[in-house]
């Protein structure tokens, strides 16, 4: 990319970590000069030198004074900028605050770090064509947030697009700044305009419009801002008597992009929402703001997802004032709004058009005639019969710790569980359309053997699980009944028993078919599990394949035997 300078204004992005400590403000420069990083297990100081009209100015040590390495980024100015940051934050003991764990730098030439520990809730700026002029943030003993200021650049003969972020904190009320990628219009109210240009290979300009609409909530907390992508494919939310988090995965012209962690991290409550996009799209959003507390500040209370095929929640409490985010002639292509210690106030970016209307359509076996590989096909076979829905089985076990929710996938292919006198914790790794996604670790303990189950999938699918539970404490109401062993059934082999058989026996449904997610009831162990299970159609089974006239139930029993 060829630079022409950059414009006289600048943007605030962050900052990200924890609330304590003392906050600092370096202010803005021409350029960052050199970094110096104080790292063990978090970040334990940093400090700059920055460039002011061509003299060296240096910062003032941000953080304690403990160090066990010391990092140096000497940029080669003045050829070299930085242009972005990432890291992660977490708490360093239990209990404790949140710290900055980990920082990478990134400059127009190469990439410095990671330094520190990458452990906790990865952050990095959402937005790209502008230069590092200043840092912002919070430090204490540690550095205990981190924030930048960004100078945007002028761009000429772009050969990207990128995500275009708004709503940040700008220095002038009025400025604009445009160049040949795109223009950026900020307006009074809660609409604004983001136009994005893009060149196809005919030469010809095209102009892409999101309008971003809120956000609605309160006023508390610091501006964030996702920017513009091409849909959502997935949704996390945290929620403790209000919406604590939320962290979108988006889609970029097919790739996969995660948002950053905005809002706080005391969520005890955790919501996984996937579309089946592309087929499936994010259309618009409903929801509820007011306070947690008497008299405390407006937060998020309640979310709810509609896409062109059906509705997601309400994931919180239905209290306080309603807000909508518009019509369904529409893609949502980003969120943005105001974080803290919750999700203080949430808005999204359309993409306005008209949304075709949702067909079913079956999806029978096939094998094809060049690979002799199973496959599925998105074509009609009259008399096929839709997939069922999964069932929900379960959760066996105690109605200690707390609930968890995986949701639904296309398959499971490892399993991870550590086990001692009951299952301390199990992870799963699943398969959804031919991208693998780990599950948070459900259980606790760092204790006990670690066992790995995988799964030659997708030749191999999970059918049934069975095990025992028992009290571990003599607890009559079932507050200390965990989980005591575990066996998983393929359609291959049988895994286990983990752990001791001793308890109570249960079994997931007798019903055939595959198992998909897995949902249930944890804490310092196990308490429970269920799973969703996706019987297999014995009416498609005994279909024909119409042109190749073989039977499908020979493909499937190819295919699970």
């Amino acid at each position: 990319m060829n630079y022409e300078g950059y414009g006289n204004s600048h943007v605030s992005v962050g900052p990200w970590g924890g609330q304590s400590g003392a906050r600092w403000d370096d202010g803005v420069y021409n350029t960052v000069r050199q970094v110096v990083i104080c790292h063990g297990a978090t970040i334990d100081s940093i400090q700059f030198e920055y460039d002011k009209r061509g003299s060296s100015v240096w910062s003032e040590k941000h953080g304690g004074t403990g160090c066990f390495k010391t990092a140096k980024v000497k940029l080669n100015y003045p050829d070299e900028y930085l242009v972005s940051i990432s890291g992660h934050c977490s708490r360093a003991v239990e209990y404790g605050p949140v710290l900055v764990r980990s920082l990478m730098f990134e400059s127009n030439k190469k990439m410095y770090g990671p330094f520190g520990i990458q452990y906790g809730t990865y952050f990095s700026i959402p937005m790209t064509g502008g230069k590092i002029v200043g840092f912002h943030g919070r430090s204490s003993w540690y550095l205990d947030s981190i924030g930048v200021y960004l100078m945007p650049l002028l761009q000429r003969n772009p050969s990207d697009n990128f995500a275009t972020p708004r709503n940040y904190k700008t220095n002038g009320t009025d400025e604009k700044y445009k160049d040949d990628n795109y223009d950026l219009e900020d307006e009074l109210g809660n609409k604004a305009v983001i136009r994005r240009k893009e060149t196809n290979t005919n030469g010809f300009m095209n102009t892409k419009q999101a309008v971003s609409y809120g956000p609605w909530g309160g006023n508390g907390g610091n501006i964030f801002d996702d920017g513009v992508y091409t849909g959502v494919r997935e949704v996390h939310l945290t929620r403790y008597g209000g919406v604590v988090s939320i962290r979108i995965c988006y889609d970029l012209n097919g790739k996969e992009i995660w948002g950053s962690k905005n809002g706080g991290s005391g969520g005890i409550r955790v919501d996984k929402i996937l579309f089946d996009y592309p087929s499936e799209i994010l259309t618009h959003i409903t929801g509820y703001y007011g306070s947690t507390i008497l008299r405390g500040p407006a937060v998020v209370k309640s979310l709810t997802f509609h896409t062109n095929k059906r509705k997601y929640g309400p994931f919180g409490e239905e209290q306080g004032t309603s807000f909508s985010s518009a019509s369904n002639n529409g893609i949502i292509v980003g969120f943005h709004g105001r974080k803290g210690w919750f999700v203080d106030s949430i808005g999204v970016h359309v993409q306005e058009r008209t949304l075709p209307v949702p067909r079913p359509i079956p999806r029978p076996f096939y094998e094809t005639s060049e690979t002799s590989e199973i496959q599925q096909v998105y074509e009609v076979i009259p008399g096929a019969v839709k997939e069922a829905a999964p069932l929900v089985s379960g959760p066996w076990g105690g109605v200690g710790g707390k609930p968890w929710d995986d949701g639904v996938f296309s398959g499971v292919k490892k399993i991870f569980l550590t086990k001692g006198e009951g299952i301390y914790s199990i992870q799963f790794k699943y398969d959804r359309n031919g991208q693998s996604f780990w599950s948070v670790r459900h259980g606790g303990g760092s204790e006990g053997s670690i066992n790995m189950i995988k799964f030659d999938y997708p030749y191999e699918v999970l059918t049934s699980v069975c095990g025992y539970y028992a009290s571990l404490t003599g607890d009559d109401q079932g507050r200390g009944v965990v989980i005591k062993s575990l066996t998983f059934y393929t359609n291959k082999a049988k895994y286990g028993p983990y752990g001791e058989e001793t308890g109570t026996f249960f079994t997931s449904t007798k019903t055939e078919g595959k198992i998909v997610g897995f949902h249930g009831r944890s804490g310092c162990y196990l308490n429970a599990i269920g799973v969703h299970l996706q019987q297999w159609s014995n009416d498609l089974a005994q279909q024909g394949l119409g042109e190749r006239g073989r039977p499908v139930r020979m493909i499937i029993n190819k295919l699970f035997n």
